[in-house]
């Protein structure tokens, strides 16, 4: 029985074709190789063919291996990217943690774009890929493998969350998992359309007012380094200060004199910054004088993103923000139970504990 790559080579490096790994049959005829897999056109417009069975995946850039433990396949994985600490600790491998066992396949980071050697030593059926588009075609023909490039978005708003859709239905048909990918989508649907409910009926003019600071965007950041968009507010019915920023970035840093300005009456701060958070406020005194810190209203949560976005924890921060900022809208609503509720959810396992114990999250804080 040829190989998959000797038959690859056959057909040559240039063709997009996927073939499944070493359980499959193979015929010396390239034509009947190519006919055992379907096309699919991927997250960058790719049309790129995969086999009708995948076994064996790997996901090579920022969020590509959290899509496929959101899809329930983990169990697929057989090679990992190089995790740092920040990574380790993010829901799905707390919710996985053999995941960090796998062979290593490649360093990881913002511009990750796979290493085709190790990656090649796990003899993956698929390859997910997130990150530069034109870097895919590449690695495809470097491993001859089916490169699947994945379009992997904050869910801000209805068209981010159109485009996840279409990312989890993507993976879940490459995966033989549709009914999955549709569970997630109508348990974010629901999700969302509950938190939004609560506060619908709250007037304009008499939303409250919220920060948010030292939210982690291609590595860590301080208190000053905000989001103009940011889910748990607009799901709750919050104001964000910064809603005003010119700037269109996903991610953005404004002055302390900004921030004083703001003055923001409540202030929610990523556990996973809290050293950096501390140090500007020791670093900055006139900190102190915002209301949010002389009042004792500043709060902690789980990274909004470890390497991408934690879709999970930001469902369970909405619901936090919700619970401090309204009280009485959300009076029904035990943090705990809901959070665990909605990461067994998406990965399979209660992760309320972990997470406050890994981070100091979901408390209030006192600084400096």
């Amino acid at each position: 029985m040829p190989s998959r790559r000797s038959v690859l080579g056959a057909i040559g490096t240039g063709a997009v074709v996927g073939l499944a790994g070493c359980s499959m049959a193979f015929s010396a005829s390239s034509s009947e190789t190519t006919a055992a897999a379907h096309k699919i056109t991927d997250g960058f417009g790719r049309t790129v063919a995969v086999p009708e069975t995948v076994d064996r995946v790997v996901g090579v850039g920022p969020g590509a291996l959290r899509q496929i433990a959101y899809l329930e396949a983990t169990d697929r994985v057989v090679g990992i990217e190089d995790m740092n600490e920040s990574m380790q600790s993010a829901p799905y491998n707390l919710a996985h943690a053999g995941l960090d066992e796998q062979p290593v396949i490649g360093s990881a980071g913002p511009n990750a774009g796979g290493n085709s050697e190790p990656i090649l030593a796990v003899d993956p059926d698929v390859i997910f890929y997130y990150g530069e588009p034109s870097r895919a075609d590449t690695l495809q023909s470097q491993t001859a493998t089916p490169v699947v490039g994945l379009r992997i978005v904050d869910v801000t708003d209805a068209s981010a969350r159109a485009t996840m859709y279409e990312t989890w239905r993507l993976v879940g048909e490459i995966l033989g998992k549709t009914d999955r990918a549709e569970t997630l989508i109508s348990f974010l649907q629901e999700t969302i359309a509950d938190l939004e409910a609560r506060t619908s009926s709250i007037d304009d003019a008499e939303r409250k007012q919220a920060y948010v600071g030292a939210i982690n965007y291609k590595g860590a950041h301080g208190i000053a380094t905000t989001r103009k968009r940011f889910p748990p507010f607009q799901w709750t019915g919050v104001q964000n200060v910064a809603r005003s920023v010119g700037a269109d970035a996903p991610s953005v840093q404004v002055s302390p004199e900004q921030l004083l300005a703001w003055n923001p009456e409540t202030m929610f701060v990523s556990s996973a910054n809290l050293g950096a958070v501390r140090d500007d406020v020791a670093a900055n005194p006139e900190y102190a004088d915002l209301s949010a810190i002389a009042e004792g209203r500043t709060y902690s949560i789980p990274p909004h993103a470890n390497y991408h976005h934690n879709y999970g924890s930001i469902l369970a921060n909405a619901y936090f923000v919700g619970q401090t900022v309204y009280p009485d809208r959300f009076a029904d609503v035990t943090l705990e139970s809901k959070a665990n509720d909605i990461f067994e959810t998406m990965l399979g396992a209660s992760l309320f504990e972990d997470l406050t114990e890994t981070y100091t999250a979901y408390q209030q804080l006192e600084l400096p």
